[in-house]
């Protein structure tokens, strides 16, 4: 329960825009954006969809991929204008925790890090 608390803590804080003008983001391109677990428990299915949809659609992981503790992945983005920077998180750990971060800025920001 602890860990579950402290994982959405975080998630949640870093999901927070950072403040820049909307055409500062417009012209920031979504390349090489990764996806980090820096947990002591794997993380089973990743789920990034743009924010104003409202399915998640697939895992980006796949049936045969997980993210170890301490590892990363790298997000292939299918729609790659740099109109639409703001996606949503959900990530479920082997645990069963799930926790979702929502507006998470892919243009202004490298990667995304899931940590207790």
């Amino acid at each position: 329960m602890l860990y579950t608390i402290r994982k959405a803590l975080v998630a949640s804080a870093l999901s927070i825009p950072f403040a820049v003008s909307m055409a500062a983001s417009a012209l920031a391109a979504k390349v090489n954006f990764e996806v980090r677990n820096n947990t002591t428990v794997a993380l089973e299915y990743l789920y990034i969809s743009e924010s104003h949809l409202t399915d998640w659609g697939n895992d980006v992981l796949g049936p045969e991929q997980i993210i170890q503790p301490g590892g990363a992945v790298g997000i292939d983005f299918a729609d790659l204008s740099p109109q639409i920077c703001f996606y949503d998180i959900l990530a479920i750990f082997a645990d069963e925790d799930e926790v979702e971060s929502m507006q998470v800025n892919v243009c202004d920001n490298d990667w995304y890090e899931f940590y207790e």
